[in-house]
């Protein structure tokens, strides 16, 4: 599990219910020790009591982000779970570690799930190495890396703060999936309400190219539908200013 290190509370929320999901198949968790996303992650899983690994961008004698360093021994002490050094004592972080760091966690792993990106980021760099190394690779919708993922062939995993028993549920199902070596879910939860069918309709009208919003009566109102529609997984912006549905 990845994701930014300066995350939004809406999508730090969304790391328990992944994680619980997680733990419900059996999966262990690797993420890469960092502040934000990759540290819920890791406190996720001590409370919940799922093995994880941290892989670390420095020697253990530097470890960074240094003020996780209390975590680190929390993970280090906790059934079946480590902390992964990258690097040989001595060794300070450099801009290079922290790829080289990416790559590991990818190796180490069966899926991906990235949590929350920004288009360019580390943590696209992480999503895109996976999809180089042929791992599943699902991302939690909402956010503007998400999009781009889901339109480069990420599985969509709905997201909404009032209810994430559905998230939960979509993890499950995608994990499943991954383990038993079968094509990927539908999104799960991700439903079209009633006030959303105009756009849906429009979506459809449009064709594989994607709506334009100036294509619209009512650009307002088309934008406020789309903002809706994309938080609940249910379009991604394929490219600048033209969005496409997920189902």
């Amino acid at each position: 599990m990845v994701g930014s290190r300066a995350a939004h509370r809406r999508f730090r929320e969304a790391v328990a219910p992944v994680v619980r999901a997680a733990a419900g198949r059996r999966f262990s968790l690797v993420s890469g020790g960092a502040v934000g996303i990759d540290a819920d992650v890791h406190a996720a899983a001590l409370a919940q009591g799922v093995p994880q690994l941290a892989v670390v961008p420095c020697g253990p004698d530097r470890p960074y982000p240094p003020q996780h360093v209390p975590l680190f021994d929390r993970i280090a002490a906790a059934a079946d779970s480590g902390v992964l050094y990258a690097h040989g004592p001595g060794t300070t972080p450099t801009r290079g570690m922290f790829a080289s760091r990416n790559a590991i966690v990818v190796a180490l792993c069966e899926a991906v799930v990235v949590v929350e990106a920004a288009p360019r980021s580390g943590t696209m760099l992480t999503a895109t190495l996976a999809r180089r190394k042929q791992r599943p690779r699902a991302v939690v919708t909402g956010s503007a890396g998400a999009a781009v993922l889901v339109a480069g062939g990420a599985h969509a995993l709905p997201w909404d703060p009032a209810a994430p028993e559905v998230l939960t549920r979509a993890v499950d199902a995608w994990l499943r999936a991954v383990a038993a070596g079968e094509p990927e879910p539908a999104v799960v939860g991700a439903v079209w309400p009633e006030h959303l069918h105009w756009l849906r309709e429009a979506l459809a009208s449009a064709g594989p190219a994607g709506l334009s919003v100036d294509a619209l009566a009512r650009p307002r109102v088309a934008l406020r539908g789309l903002s809706d529609a994309q938080a609940r997984g249910l379009v991604v912006e394929r490219s600048p200013g033209r969005y496409v549905a997920t189902r």
